[in-house]
Protein backbone atom coordinates (compact mmCIF):
# COMPACT_ATOMS: atom_id res chain seq x y z
CA UNK A 1 0.00 0.00 0.00
CA UNK A 2 2.88 2.33 0.71
CA UNK A 3 4.04 2.05 -2.88
CA UNK A 4 0.55 2.92 -4.18
CA UNK A 5 0.50 6.07 -2.06
CA UNK A 6 3.93 7.07 -3.32
CA UNK A 7 2.82 6.57 -6.91
CA UNK A 8 -0.27 8.71 -6.35
CA UNK A 9 1.85 11.48 -4.82
CA UNK A 10 4.27 11.35 -7.75
CA UNK A 11 1.38 11.61 -10.22
CA UNK A 12 -0.06 14.60 -8.38
CA UNK A 13 3.33 16.31 -8.36
CA UNK A 14 3.72 15.63 -12.06
CA UNK A 15 0.30 17.13 -12.82
CA UNK A 16 1.27 20.31 -10.97
CA UNK A 17 4.53 20.48 -12.92
CA UNK A 18 2.90 20.02 -16.34
CA UNK A 19 0.09 22.44 -15.70
CA UNK A 20 -2.68 20.25 -17.05
CA UNK A 21 -1.90 20.09 -20.77
CA UNK A 22 0.13 17.78 -22.91
CA UNK A 23 3.50 19.11 -23.96
CA UNK A 24 4.45 18.86 -27.58
CA UNK A 25 7.92 18.92 -28.91
CA UNK A 26 8.62 21.70 -31.35
CA UNK A 27 9.50 20.50 -34.83
CA UNK A 28 12.65 22.12 -36.06
CA UNK A 29 13.08 22.32 -39.81
CA UNK A 30 16.76 22.24 -40.56
CA UNK A 31 17.70 24.30 -43.55
CA UNK A 32 20.49 23.31 -45.86
CA UNK A 33 23.79 24.41 -44.45
CA UNK A 34 24.90 27.45 -46.43
CA UNK A 35 28.43 26.96 -45.22
CA UNK A 36 28.52 23.53 -46.84
CA UNK A 37 28.65 25.05 -50.34
CA UNK A 38 31.36 27.45 -49.25
CA UNK A 39 33.42 24.63 -47.77
CA UNK A 40 33.05 22.59 -50.95
CA UNK A 41 34.15 25.51 -53.11
CA UNK A 42 37.16 26.09 -50.88
CA UNK A 43 38.17 22.44 -51.22
CA UNK A 44 37.76 22.59 -54.99
CA UNK A 45 40.00 25.67 -55.13
CA UNK A 46 42.74 23.56 -53.57
CA UNK A 47 42.53 21.25 -56.58
CA UNK A 48 42.73 24.24 -58.97
CA UNK A 49 39.60 23.25 -60.92
CA UNK A 50 38.62 24.99 -64.13
CA UNK A 51 35.11 25.41 -65.45
CA UNK A 52 34.02 23.65 -68.64
CA UNK A 53 31.62 25.93 -70.53
CA UNK A 54 28.81 24.91 -72.90
CA UNK A 55 28.00 21.49 -71.45
CA UNK A 56 24.32 20.97 -72.23
CA UNK A 57 23.68 17.57 -70.70
CA UNK A 58 25.36 14.95 -68.50
CA UNK A 59 24.08 11.38 -68.10
CA UNK A 60 25.22 8.91 -65.43
CA UNK A 61 24.20 5.32 -66.13
CA UNK A 62 23.52 3.27 -63.00
CA UNK A 63 23.61 -0.51 -62.59
CA UNK A 64 19.86 -0.68 -61.90
CA UNK A 65 19.05 0.47 -65.48
CA UNK A 66 18.32 4.07 -64.52
CA UNK A 67 19.97 7.25 -65.72
CA UNK A 68 20.81 10.35 -63.71
CA UNK A 69 20.25 13.17 -66.19
CA UNK A 70 21.64 16.66 -65.57
CA UNK A 71 20.38 19.47 -67.84
CA UNK A 72 22.80 22.41 -68.14
CA UNK A 73 25.06 21.38 -65.23
CA UNK A 74 28.07 23.26 -63.92
CA UNK A 75 31.07 21.11 -64.81
CA UNK A 76 34.52 21.71 -63.31
CA UNK A 77 37.66 19.68 -63.91
CA UNK A 78 41.26 19.34 -62.84
CA UNK A 79 43.58 17.56 -65.26
CA UNK A 80 46.42 17.29 -62.76
CA UNK A 81 44.31 15.51 -60.13
CA UNK A 82 42.07 13.64 -62.60
CA UNK A 83 39.01 15.22 -60.95
CA UNK A 84 35.66 15.99 -62.57
CA UNK A 85 32.87 17.75 -60.65
CA UNK A 86 29.30 17.84 -61.97
CA UNK A 87 26.88 19.99 -60.00
CA UNK A 88 23.22 20.60 -60.64
CA UNK A 89 19.82 19.04 -60.06
CA UNK A 90 19.56 15.53 -61.52
CA UNK A 91 16.46 13.81 -62.84
CA UNK A 92 16.50 10.04 -62.37
CA UNK A 93 14.80 8.29 -65.27
CA UNK A 94 14.69 4.79 -66.71
CA UNK A 95 16.82 3.93 -69.73
CA UNK A 96 13.72 3.19 -71.82
CA UNK A 97 12.40 6.75 -71.48
CA UNK A 98 15.79 8.26 -72.32
CA UNK A 99 16.57 5.86 -75.18
CA UNK A 100 15.91 8.16 -78.18
CA UNK A 101 17.95 11.01 -76.70
CA UNK A 102 20.95 9.00 -75.56
CA UNK A 103 21.57 6.73 -78.56
CA UNK A 104 23.91 9.26 -80.17
CA UNK A 105 25.75 9.91 -76.88
CA UNK A 106 26.65 6.42 -75.67
CA UNK A 107 29.83 4.45 -76.20
CA UNK A 108 30.06 0.87 -77.50
CA UNK A 109 29.84 -0.67 -74.02
CA UNK A 110 26.64 1.17 -73.15
CA UNK A 111 25.22 0.58 -76.64
CA UNK A 112 25.52 -3.18 -76.09
CA UNK A 113 23.81 -2.87 -72.71
CA UNK A 114 21.01 -0.80 -74.25
CA UNK A 115 20.50 -3.48 -76.89
CA UNK A 116 20.15 -6.09 -74.15
CA UNK A 117 17.58 -3.95 -72.33
CA UNK A 118 15.59 -3.43 -75.53
CA UNK A 119 15.69 -7.15 -76.30
CA UNK A 120 14.41 -8.03 -72.82
CA UNK A 121 11.61 -5.48 -72.65
CA UNK A 122 10.74 -4.34 -76.12
CA UNK A 123 11.75 -7.35 -78.21
CA UNK A 124 8.31 -8.94 -78.23
CA UNK A 125 6.58 -5.68 -79.05
CA UNK A 126 9.02 -4.95 -81.87
CA UNK A 127 8.43 -8.40 -83.39
CA UNK A 128 4.67 -7.80 -83.44
CA UNK A 129 5.13 -4.44 -85.16
CA UNK A 130 7.30 -5.97 -87.90
CA UNK A 131 4.56 -8.44 -88.87
CA UNK A 132 2.05 -5.64 -89.43
CA UNK A 133 4.24 -3.98 -92.06
CA UNK A 134 4.49 -7.05 -94.32
CA UNK A 135 2.07 -7.77 -97.15
CA UNK A 136 -0.12 -10.74 -96.25
CA UNK A 137 0.14 -13.87 -98.37
CA UNK A 138 -2.65 -14.73 -100.77
CA UNK A 139 -4.86 -17.50 -99.43
CA UNK A 140 -7.11 -18.19 -102.38
CA UNK A 141 -7.64 -17.28 -106.02
CA UNK A 142 -9.96 -14.36 -106.72
CA UNK A 143 -10.87 -15.60 -110.21
CA UNK A 144 -12.26 -18.86 -108.86
CA UNK A 145 -14.37 -17.00 -106.33
CA UNK A 146 -15.81 -14.70 -109.01
CA UNK A 147 -16.71 -17.63 -111.33
CA UNK A 148 -18.73 -19.31 -108.57
CA UNK A 149 -20.95 -16.28 -108.21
Amino acid sequence: MDSDAKIQEARAALKKKLGGGARRTKKVNKKADKNEDKKLKQQLKKFNVQSLPDIEEVNFFKDDDTVMNFKRPAVDFSVRDNLLVVSGNPDTKSIETMLPDILKQVGPEQAAKLKDVVKKDGGAAAADDDDDDDVPELVGNFEDASKKE
